[in-house]
């Protein structure tokens, strides 16, 4: 049994996260039908498509400056992304924004797998609420992403979203 208390005396919270293969039975739980940025743009493109399927278009911005528009998969366990613009450069943190306002994405946390980017939020919903929102680290080629949904985390494992 876990122990309730940390060596310093202080309570011990509860993770629920739940891991979560991408597998056909999951397909959907691990799907977005929809992405929005923080002031309410839809960022599903239904012009620009990554093998046929829609996409999130993003906006980003290199460390030298330089900018560009990618298109990511709607899908934690797809592995596609399409640079329409720019250059994305391996292991580079790269800062992301609306494509449409400009709006920087929010920061959930700092990403606990690569330690040097930053866990960005798209919501899933209009009501752009924190409970129902993925999000993925800014760095391109670090594989973490989560699902938040209704306080539940759910993590895809080996996402590569940049």
């Amino acid at each position: 049994m876990e122990e309730r208390f940390t060596e310093f005396g202080m309570w011990r919270m509860p993770e629920r996260v739940e891991k979560l293969e991408s597998t056909p039975e999951n397909s959907e739980a691990l799907s977005l039908g929809a992405a929005f940025c923080p002031k309410g743009h839809g960022l599903v493109s239904g012009e620009e498509t990554l093998a046929g399927q829609s996409g999130i278009l993003l906006a980003f911005t290199r460390p030298n400056g330089e900018t560009g528009r990618v298109l990511i998969s709607t899908r934690l366990g797809d592995l596609s992304k399409k640079v329409l613009e720019g250059e994305l450069v391996r292991g580079e943190r790269v800062s992301l924004a609306c494509p449409v306002c400009g709006t920087p994405l929010p920061i959930l946390a700092q990403c606990d797998r690569c330690h040097t980017g930053d866990m960005c939020v798209l919501y899933c919903s209009a009501a752009l609420s924190i409970d129902d929102s993925v999000a993925f680290c800014n760095v391109v080629g670090c594989p973490n992403a989560m699902l938040v949904r209704s306080d539940r985390i759910i993590r895809a494992l080996e996402r590569d979203m940049l």
